[in-house]
């Protein structure tokens, strides 16, 4: 025990610290919770204040697939955790395109040379995968092929989380990014070049096109659980 008031100890006050203790709490237990900042909690996910205006540091999209997640995030902000719809953009080659990328959007902007040395890339990943797929850079490089990989996901990926992408596990590539067939998109581009209409990118399931977001930012969430 930690002392005489307090049953268990938790080191840190961000997500998995105050989930932790907020857990403990309703089972009838008296957590403490040691946090080295003295004014913010939330770890990374925190929300600073500045000039009157809010800044979110580390992830502020609030959307899981595990639906007891969903629920107790709502059970902690009810009406003032928010939907918001998403829009996300790489600006490449002065031009925008949508994060996750849409393979027919990317195709299309890319350019006929870039396009069809991006096909041949993938279609040499898709003669020979990589197998195992252990990294977010193997698992990428398996879907879309290395030269797409070094334009989109590579610089984007490692700027996002600091860490090198093969660092990261191939299985938080697959449920981060949309499924996309890239010869599906090259066949669907061609149909709309020739006025035939093709099966477009809409109808490929994607990521998610909304997320719940607090009111004031995601720090607001950990403030209120602590």
């Amino acid at each position: 025990m930690p002392d005489n008031h307090h049953d268990h100890l938790i080191i840190g006050a961000g997500p998995a610290g105050l989930t932790a203790g907020y857990e403990l709490v309703k089972r009838g237990a008296t957590p403490l919770i040691l946090e080295k900042d003295p004014r913010y909690v939330g770890g990374i996910s925190r929300t600073e204040q500045s000039g009157g205006y809010r800044f979110d540091i580390g992830g502020h999209r609030f959307f899981s697939k595990s639906e007891e997640i969903m629920q107790w995030w709502r059970a902690v902000l009810g009406d003032e955790l928010l939907r918001r719809p998403r829009s996300s953009k790489i600006y490449y080659n002065k031009k925008f395109f949508s994060y996750p990328l849409r393979a027919g959007e990317a195709l299309a902007k890319l350019g006929v040379i870039e396009s069809g040395l991006c096909a041949l890339s993938y279609l040499r990943a898709w003669v020979s995968p990589i197998k195992p797929a252990r990294s977010f850079r193997d698992w990428v490089v398996n879907h879309f092929g290395e030269r797409l990989f070094n334009i989109f996901f590579k610089s984007y990926t490692e700027k996002v989380w600091g860490i090198s992408c093969d660092e990261i596990g191939a299985e938080w590539a697959a449920q981060r990014i949309k499924g996309l067939n890239l010869f599906r998109a090259a066949a669907d581009a061609l149909a709309n070049s020739l006025g035939v209409g093709g099966r477009s990118d809409k109808k490929v399931k994607t990521l998610i096109t909304s997320f719940l977001y607090p009111k004031y930012g995601p720090g607001y969430m950990w403030e209120t659980v602590a």
